[in-house]
């Protein structure tokens, strides 16, 4: 029976690329083409952002179903920027991945952070850099990630169930978004030089202030909170529950920086595609509608939303966080696969969300309390 991705094989070979992008993985032998410069990759995030937050706002101008098809495709390019934006281009700023210039990295990452109201570059560099990548923290009730997820309920030692329920009531809790977003701005307040205070200041009033001259009502208000503060928070929760094993036990006591490789794993979206088999004619189309009624409205917007840029090869970075691939770590995650360490621990991997995260609380319900 052929892999997850290489059932995709099924479609021309012309749609390859697409079906790369939407799972997060290549298929077998597949080079990158269009290998982006770290500048070009952050401009073209900033650019989804901006252009995202424009068409949300300017949504009101418009009647009917287009004005709610016009304000949600703006809200989804608006959080897929700015997950690009923080969580890859700042996200290896803090790394000094970017120009590796500290100075001119740190800079971009407060801009990053400025433009998405989001952690201040000293704050990330101070939990994540020091504190995250440690292998004595990483994935621990320590580890600021860990501490974040404890503080929204996912306590060690509850059930499956309960740490499911947990989840959905986090996403629409008022309380839950409320600390989530005064943590962001007080990062964001405390970790900046009182000039970059006052850019950001200015450069918000604006916003706001054109948002509000777009439309005869603060309708274009309410069009950028909604994605920069619920939609957003929930795309970092839904992806941080997914993408360790939070809370486990090293597996391997002499060899601690291998938890990286245990505790991290790929997070592709999409399924199999339906084998024909002995199934029915009928029986084969119903599975195939399913099967693409699944991507459109399930793996699509998770590739967009929660799992955007290199989030889906986050293990990848685990493993090779001084790498310079960051832009096409997908292809670099597969070569990696093939001609790697083998003194690491071998590549994991989850197709679809719901299972990485099944995954994620079966392994913090068996962690003692």
């Amino acid at each position: 029976m052929p892999t997850t991705r290489a059932s995709y094989r099924v479609f021309p070979i012309w749609t390859s690329r697409f079906w790369t992008w939407l799972t997060g993985k290549p298929d077998c032998g597949e080079k990158a083409i269009l290998k982006l410069t770290p500048f070009a990759y952050a401009v073209w995030a900033v650019l989804t952002y901006v252009a995202g937050l424009a068409l949300a706002t300017g949504a009101g101008r418009l009647h009917g179903a287009w004005c709610i098809t016009a304000l949600f495709l703006g809200w989804v390019l608006a959080v897929n920027g700015a997950r690009r934006m923080v969580s890859t281009v700042a996200h290896q700023c803090i790394h000094r991945r970017f120009t590796g210039n500290i100075g001119v990295d740190m800079a971009v990452a407060n801009c990053m952070a400025i433009l998405t109201l989001t952690q201040s570059a000293k704050h990330y560099h101070d939990e994540h850099f020091r504190r995250h990548h440690h292998h004595a923290i990483f994935s621990s009730l320590h580890d600021p990630a860990g501490e974040f997820l404890l503080r929204a309920g996912f306590r060690p030692g509850l059930s499956i169930r309960s740490l499911w329920v947990r989840l959905f009531v986090a996403m629409i809790s008022p309380r839950f978004h409320g600390i989530f977003l005064w943590s962001r701005l007080r990062s964001l307040f405390l970790g900046l030089s009182w000039k970059a205070r006052c850019v950001g200041i200015i450069l918000w009033s604006a916003i706001f202030a054109a948002a509000l001259g777009s439309q005869p009502t603060s309708a274009g208000i309410f069009a950028i909170i909604v994605p920069v503060t619920v939609i957003y928070q929930n795309s970092v929760l839904l992806e941080f529950i997914s993408e360790h094993a939070w809370f486990a036990a090293p597996k391997d006591l002499t060899q601690p920086k291998y938890i990286h490789a245990t505790h991290s794993w790929g997070r592709f979206c999409g399924r199999r595609t339906p084998q024909r088999g002995a199934k029915s004619r009928l029986t084969f189309s119903i599975d195939w509608m399913i099967w693409s009624l699944e991507h459109l409205f399930y793996h699509l917007p998770t590739r967009l939303v929660i799992l955007p840029g290199d989030l889906s090869q986050h293990d990848f970075h685990h493993r090779n966080p001084a790498t310079l691939q960051w832009t096409e770590a997908a292809f670099a995650r597969e070569n990696d696969i093939a001609n790697g360490d083998t003194r690491w621990p071998p590549y994991q991997e989850f197709w679809g969300l719901h299972t990485a995260i099944f995954h994620v609380f079966d392994g913090i319900s068996k962690v003692r309390p």
